[in-house]
């Protein structure tokens, strides 16, 4: 069992965290949500759902804080032997890249050219 898997089933008494990130606290500071929110959304609160991403990676949705206009955060878990890292922290859907995440390739591309386009007659 890995250590995702502990930290999943709520055995997390024995796991190393790993808070300190300079890029996940800068992206806190860009959106403004406090360290102790996500230290205790971690500890306490159950994730809304989880994502297989790449080796070892994982992305974590909880509930967004209150005072926020979108309702989820995705907060990225790097995980190996008994280490948690949280890698870095974004708003679920605030930016064209996540909305477009699982559209189709033909759709990106000519979301790609519109967008381009309008950058253009700016």
């Amino acid at each position: 069992m890995d250590v995702f898997d502990r930290f999943i089933i709520g055995d997390t008494h024995d796991i190393e965290w790993c808070f300190d990130n300079t890029h996940f606290i800068k992206r806190l500071n860009q959106n403004r949500i406090s360290r102790s929110f996500i230290v205790d959304t971690v500890f306490n609160e159950e994730p809304l759902r989880y994502e297989v991403n790449g080796n070892g990676k994982y992305e974590v949705f909880f509930k967004a804080p209150d005072n926020k206009d979108y309702k989820e955060i995705k907060v990225v878990f790097a995980c190996s032997d008994n280490r948690i890292d949280l890698v870095t922290i974004m708003p679920l859907g605030s930016t064209e890249r996540q909305k477009n995440r699982y559209k189709s390739d033909s759709y990106k591309s000519l979301e790609k050219k519109r967008l381009q386009a309008i950058r253009k007659r700016r």
